[in-house]
């Protein structure tokens, strides 16, 4: 082969290479644009409370981008935490539970079951979907609380107490991203299984999402404080 035909050649594979990895760059990009698209058109089809979803989430995408502690913790199980949480989609259950449960432990120190704030299928990975509670704390401050007797089976009305999420409190920034990042942790399989019971699982895996993303999540939430503050201005 004349070393012209063979130079000849070799441009156009380069050239066709490097076309490929523009195509597939090109498709990651629209991948992405539409996993905002779609999963944004959800939410703002889901009135207030979706409103208050899609602003969590845009808190939660930039922190997802910045490289620190929270986002080192989350790769430990998925190279590309961002791009999973993305592609999420998001449930609201208005049928959900609605108060707190209170009784007194073999201690007799009293305890609190709080309403469930979200949940999502463990290790689920991209494109699954997160079930939030329309009563819980991702959108309320305070619930009900109802005490138990020891058994557990009767319970009659004590007031109102404030909805927490690893001290923070409900309807809060704060709140609300912890959350999402919870349920992340759990789709990634990056923390263990848990549920509503009053082991205490659930408040522990949150304890460890806010143990390794507690100055990302403050920092998001002062800088959602300024931008409702210039917007009010």
């Amino acid at each position: 082969m004349c070393i012209t035909c063979a130079l000849r050649q070799g441009v156009i594979l380069i050239g066709a290479l490097w076309c490929a990895l523009l195509a597939s760059s090109q498709s990651t990009s629209a991948a992405r644009l539409d996993d905002d698209g779609d999963v944004s058109a959800e939410l703002a089809s889901k009135g207030k409370q979706g409103q208050a979803v899609a602003r969590a989430r845009q808190q939660v995408l930039a922190m997802l981008r910045q490289p620190d502690g929270c986002l080192a913790w989350f790769q430990e199980s998925d190279p590309d935490p961002a791009g999973v949480f993305r592609s999420l989609h998001y449930e609201l259950e208005s049928t959900g539970s609605a108060v707190i449960y209170s009784m007194r432990n073999a201690q007799d120190h009293q305890i609190f079951q709080h309403p469930w704030a979200a949940r999502a299928l463990e290790s689920d990975g991209r494109g699954s979907t997160i079930h939030l509670n329309g009563n819980g704390p991702f959108f309320n401050r305070t619930s009900q609380i109802m005490r138990l007797d020891p058994s557990g089976t009767i319970a009659w009305p004590g007031g109102n107490h404030l909805l927490t999420i690893s001290g923070y409190a409900g309807d809060t920034p704060e709140a609300q991203i912890i959350i999402l990042l919870h349920e992340l942790g759990h789709i990634i399989g990056r923390l263990p299984e848990d549920n509503g019971s009053w082991d205490g699982r659930s408040a522990q895996n949150t304890a460890e999402v806010v143990r390794h993303c507690k100055s990302a999540t403050s920092a998001a939430a002062r800088q959602t404080l300024r931008s409702a503050l210039s917007t009010s201005h």
